[in-house]
């Protein structure tokens, strides 16, 4: 493909490449911003410049190296803002802070990450830090909102790993976010309101606070969690087995407002105003569906996903308006560059690959799938379209998927073509309620239609996670594997895209060498012999045997979240039959 015609794709490639070289070898971001604006200078020089004007080789290399110090350069100040900066004092464990977020776990702790500093030291020359902070709490609804100021006593620690095989890495995932610290108050009199959050009537807290409001008024059970996850991106009141379900059926992408859920939501908004285009206009109904939906990203949280969604559809929706056509992967580029030069470590964000993965897996390989079978009946068509899609999104997300969660859901065609339709009715029906709430008849209506559609979604989720073999686990990959997986997955679009069967044979070929290779690990990883132990905290023991999996717990810890937490983490990198054993007796003997 020529450079004019996807010039965000070549743009993005060296600024991605900056981003990350400067988590391997670090250069100081002021050498880095004053080398990047050098090089720029050079390329305007170059421009205006009619010997050099016409060598693109030398334009595009000085322009690649300037968006590779300028990934770099933007790196290093966000790093730098969000090192970590410890404010304990030991002569006072007083703070006071703002809240930025407040959600509710399920282990019934309040969790809110605060914007603090030592209530003996509140003066401008302190630096303000975000600090990780879990309290008990008596029911969700009794939580402060986002913008409250509190006063708490607590101890805060550096956060850490435990170290067990296959654990969550939750260092690094809080050092993303600028978290260093996390405490934990467990009685309410240590926290205390000092500043109610009044938002205004126009704020996204305001309106996400009646929005869900008028859920818990409709609906209950796990279906109000369900729903307060495809609609608002609110994930809190899950529990463990109705997420498990999804992860087990490929089903995530569901719980998490993302591109699905704009994609479908913007179809809605403009069914909706095509019934009163007598009195507005298409153009006016674009503009005020984009503003819809820039306004529920606002209240979704601003995820990656959302973001990247939002911005591909304003400028395809912008270019329909002027009458230009744009290219869909040029645009998806285009929104990861804004994104990243706003927020750099977002690369390193899982949601955000396997966001953008998803969707270069659509735009490559849809065009090409859905050719495979054509039906003179739309219904046949649409359940075809639907399915064609979620199987080019996976040809992109299986590297990523096999890297980071070690296991893939075998049934996920089948879960996927279910699920479609209910998010598309679900969203219909949530914009329904919102709108008509206020009419008690309706309203009930409403929130009955929701609630079963609801139950019969997570009815056929669980159904399918239950099935004999309905996840694969044990996989283990290397970033190498990863990338070389990536590789052949670009010769097989290469191959289709200039229709060179010789090139096609061999991307099949290198396919089935590197799957062998993928299985004969997965195979060692389900048969063989390991002994782990760990002598802080928590005490225990794993031993596996080949095919078996003995987990030493004391008795008393056997049902702590912690304990599942770790069975079900090494289970899924080293597959075998769990069997525990108590702590106790093996000191004992």
């Amino acid at each position: 493909m020529k450079f004019y015609k996807i010039p965000f794709i070549w743009m993005l490639l060296p600024l991605i490449f900056g981003i990350t070289y400067s988590q391997i070898i670090y250069i100081h971001p002021l050498h880095s911003s004053l080398f990047s604006f050098f090089v720029f200078i050079l390329l305007i020089l170059v421009f205006n410049t009619p010997i050099l004007r016409q060598q693109n080789l030398i334009k595009h290399s000085l322009l690649f190296v300037c968006l590779f110090f300028l990934g770099n350069s933007i790196m290093g100040y966000d790093t730098t803002r969000s090192l970590y900066h410890p404010i304990n004092n030991p002569q006072t464990q007083n703070y006071v802070g703002t809240i930025l977020e407040a959600s509710v776990t399920k282990t019934g702790y309040a969790k809110y990450i605060v914007l603090c500093k030592s209530d003996n030291a509140l003066n401008n020359s302190l630096n303000e830090v975000k600090k990780l902070l879990f309290t008990k709490i008596k029911q969700p609804k009794s939580i402060y909102q986002e913008n409250s100021v509190v006063l708490f006593h607590c101890k805060f620690k550096k956060i850490k790993n435990i170290g067990y095989p296959n654990e969550f890495d939750s260092e690094y995932y809080w050092k993303n976010k600028g978290i260093y610290e996390i405490g934990f108050i467990h009685n309410n009199s240590n926290l205390k309101q000092l500043k109610q959050a009044s938002p205004s009537f126009l704020s996204p807290v305001f309106f996400r606070k009646k929005l869900t409001e008028i859920l818990y008024s409709a609906l209950s059970g796990q279906e109000l969690a369900l729903a307060n996850a495809l609609i608002l991106g609110e994930r809190t009141l899950l529990t463990e087995y109705t997420t498990q379900s999804f992860s087990d059926t490929g089903a995530m992408h569901i719980l998490a407002v993302s591109g699905l859920h704009i994609g479908i939501l913007l179809q809605i908004l403009l069914r909706i105003f095509n019934f009163f285009k007598k009195w507005i206009t298409k153009n006016q109904a674009i503009i005020i569906s984009l503003a819809i939906l820039w306004f529920y990203s606002l209240l979704t949280g601003f995820s990656p996903s959302v973001i990247r969604s939002v911005i591909m559809f304003s400028f395809l929706l912008i270019g329909k308006m002027l009458g230009k056509e744009n290219s869909e992967i040029n645009l998806l580029a285009f929104s990861a560059f804004l994104i990243l030069t706003w927020k750099p470590i977002y690369i390193f964000d899982i949601g955000f690959q396997l966001s953008y993965s998803a969707m270069l897996g659509i735009y490559l390989f849809y065009p090409y799938l859905k050719q495979v079978f054509v039906s003179r009946f739309k219904i046949v068509q649409w359940i075809t379209e639907g399915t064609m899609v979620g199987i080019a999104a996976q040809i992109t997300t299986i590297p990523l998927t096999l890297y980071y969660f070690h296991q893939f859901p075998n049934y996920f065609i089948a879960t996927n073509i279910a699920l479609m339709a209910f998010s598309f009715f679900i969203l219909l029906l949530g914009i329904l309620l919102f709108s008509f709430f206020w009419i008690a008849p309706v309203k009930l209506i409403l929130g009955f239609l929701l609630q079963k559609t609801m139950s019969l979604m997570l009815t056929i989720v669980h159904f399918f996670s239950q099935l004999p073999f309905a996840t694969a686990k044990g996989f283990s990959l290397n970033k190498w594997i990863v990338l070389l997986l990536y590789a052949i997955i670009l010769l097989w679009f290469i191959a289709l895209y200039y229709k060179t069967m010789k090139l096609l044979i061999a991307s099949i070929i290198l396919s089935l060498l590197i799957s062998t290779h993928i299985f004969y690990k997965r195979f060692q990883n389900n048969a063989f012999s390991l002994v782990y132990t760990h002598n802080t905290y928590p005490k225990f023991k794993i031993i596996k045997s080949n095919t078996r999996n003995y987990f030493l717990f004391t008795s008393k810890s056997w049902n702590t979240n912690k304990t599942k937490r770790i069975k079900k983490d090494f289970n899924t990198l080293y597959p075998g039959k769990t069997i525990m054993v108590p702590f106790e007796k093996i000191v004992a003997n």
